[in-house]
């Protein structure tokens, strides 16, 4: 009888385990308990249409529970996002933007600032090209902040202007452009293109242009602009941007793909033969902005090799004429006459100026400083020779003087004998 009290005891309280495992599963399957501790993220996830089909547990996994096991969490990686995304994510891998972080790590600088700098500064806009243990690329949310992971927000500019700025100014740029400034009066998309407009048209997440992100291709059909592009990226390389992938287009095949692809996006506002020529335009100012760029690089060279700047001045030198000569070039691209001339090409010109008329002044001070050694030398020189021929004249009158005072003692002798 004992035995089987305790067999009854024993089933009821595994029954009502199992009924308490179950209760605690499907309340933490249920969104409304992660607002206990998730109350912003639970109250954006409301906002968004995902939450009208999916579950917290569907990204981040069953095992965490409670504020003691957060370590437990699931973080959704692009490979989660394919199951319903399959095509985003794809192009998306194909793209520029999955190689950001790659291109971060690639630049050395990186690796000498501080972390808490480029936590805030690099990291934070990089990290859309995040590498995953799983080997996928990306940070969806990124441009889908979670969590509504709302395709409407990322299609806006401000979305890419979160990154699209500082260094890389295209956000800028736009807005002060005619597109930037019609689209902030009447704020239609279909009276002024957006960034979504001509970077991924019908939602494409490939975002890969002709001349991409240093302006530079392959193959180069033109001699005299090969030889100038040589010396860019040679200084793109000594600072690193060049050693990132995928940030030129290696074939003139690739370019010219990517070229008329963009052709076609300006010509549903623009006629075919205009966007072709203004496209065009922006070519010629990337090709002057080179030839100044070029000059900056063999005088900067020239600088170092002859000891003038050191290591770092010479590498500052580099950046910030690059800086310029991106804002020329993308400036152009985006019909921006404040990033195409004032912080563009005046900027750039200025750069090689003052470069010049450095080494100028450097070479004069050199010049004067070699007369004024040259004419201490000479000086010198005719006085040595002058002391050397007044002792000379000293010991030959000395000897003579005595020469004459013995020949008089001499003859004083004879004649007193």
């Amino acid at each position: 009888m004992l035995q089987k009290r305790l067999v009854y005891i024993t089933l009821f309280t595994i029954f009502f385990i199992a009924v308490g495992a179950v209760s605690v599963i499907a309340e933490n399957q249920n969104p409304e308990s992660c607002v206990n501790c998730h109350e912003g993220a639970a109250r954006d996830w409301e906002r968004g249409s995902k939450s009208e089909f999916m579950l917290c547990v569907d990204c981040h996994g069953e095992a965490h529970t409670g504020p003691g096991d957060a370590h437990l969490v699931e973080v959704p990686t692009p490979k989660d996002c394919a199951v319903c995304h399959p095509q985003e994510v794809e192009r998306f891998e194909e793209g520029k933007h999955a190689f950001a972080w790659e291109a971060m790590l690639a630049v050395p600088t990186f690796q000498d600032m501080p972390k808490a700098a480029t936590d805030k500064g690099c990291v934070l806009c990089h990290q859309i090209g995040y590498e995953w243990d799983d080997g996928s690329r990306g940070r969806c949310d990124s441009c889908h902040s979670r969590h509504v992971f709302s395709a409407e927000e990322a299609r806006e500019p401000e979305s890419c202007g979160h990154c699209h700025t500082g260094d890389h100014p295209q956000y800028e740029m736009w807005q002060s452009s005619k597109h930037g400034m019609i689209y902030a009066i009447e704020q239609d998309p279909e009276r002024a293109p957006t960034c979504v407009t001509c970077h991924m048209p019908e939602g494409d997440h490939f975002v890969m242009t002709a001349w991409g992100f240093l302006g530079v291709r392959g193959e180069e059909p033109y001699a005299e602009w090969e030889a100038d592009r040589e010396k860019i990226l040679y200084a793109l390389n000594e600072m690193g941007p060049a050693r990132a992938p995928e940030v030129m287009r290696e074939t003139m095949g690739e370019w010219e793909e990517l070229r008329a692809e963009m052709i076609d996006i300006c010509s549903q506002c623009h006629a075919t033969s205009y966007a072709q020529r203004d496209l065009e335009k922006s070519d010629a100012l990337l090709r002057e902005a080179d030839r100044v760029n070029a000059q900056i690089v063999d005088l900067t060279n020239q600088f170092y090799e002859e000891g003038l700047i050191d290591e770092r001045t010479r590498f500052n030198t580099f950046r910030d004429a690059t800086a310029n000569r991106f804002a020329t070039y993308m400036g152009a691209f985006h019909n921006s006459p404040l990033y195409a001339w004032d912080k563009g090409f005046l900027a750039l010109t200025s750069d090689m100026v003052y470069l010049r008329d450095d080494l100028i002044q450097e070479k004069k001070l050199d010049i004067f400083g070699g007369k004024i050694k040259q004419s201490l030398f000479l000086g010198g020189t005719a006085l040595v020779i002058a002391v050397a021929g007044l002792l000379a004249f000293t010991v030959v009158t000395v000897k003579r003087k005595k020469k004459e005072e013995g020949s008089s003692n001499e003859k004083e002798k004879h004649d007193d004998n």
